[in-house]
């Protein structure tokens, strides 16, 4: 049997590394790769730079195929789906410590069917809260919006 892609257990031991070291895990992805869902508002040049802290989501989840997750982009909640093949690099917010990842052989894998469907769950916040702002050309400026709860 042939070994599959190591990028899904890198990334969810990335993920866990950085926020076990008390930092947002930061995800460079590919926004023109197959299944991708994320709001295209916020893509510059092709590519999307997400905020994936705990603090910051809701529903994450890291199947065998894809992260995904919902979070709110001008205020309203959207749901995000990452198939692990557009996750171009993972790092620290604070630190800038992470992986990048290069192409893999054989391009985009074919996935089963169509992208899953999650539930849709609010965050517990007000809608006083501000929403991410869509990040500038050079080093990311997402950041964390927090609830007084």
């Amino acid at each position: 049997m042939a070994l599959g892609s190591s990028r899904p257990y890198l990334v969810r031991a990335l993920f866990d590394w950085i926020v076990d070291g008390g930092e947002a895990p930061y995800l460079v992805v590919d926004a023109t790769y197959p299944y991708v869902e994320v709001p295209e508002g916020y893509v510059e040049d092709g590519q999307i730079v997400l905020n994936a802290s705990p603090d910051a989501v809701v529903a994450l989840s890291m199947d065998e195929h894809a992260l995904s997750f919902q979070a709110r982009f001008g205020g309203q909640p959207q749901r995000v789906y990452l198939p692990y093949g557009a996750i171009n690099a993972i790092y620290g917010r604070d630190s800038g410590l992470g992986m990048g990842f290069g192409q893999e052989p054989g391009g985009a894998p074919e996935l089963p069917g169509e992208a899953p469907q999650i539930v849709s769950i609010e965050p517990e916040a007000s809608d006083e809260d501000e929403a991410p702002t869509p990040p500038k050309k050079g080093k990311p400026a997402l950041r964390i919006v927090k609830s007084d709860d």
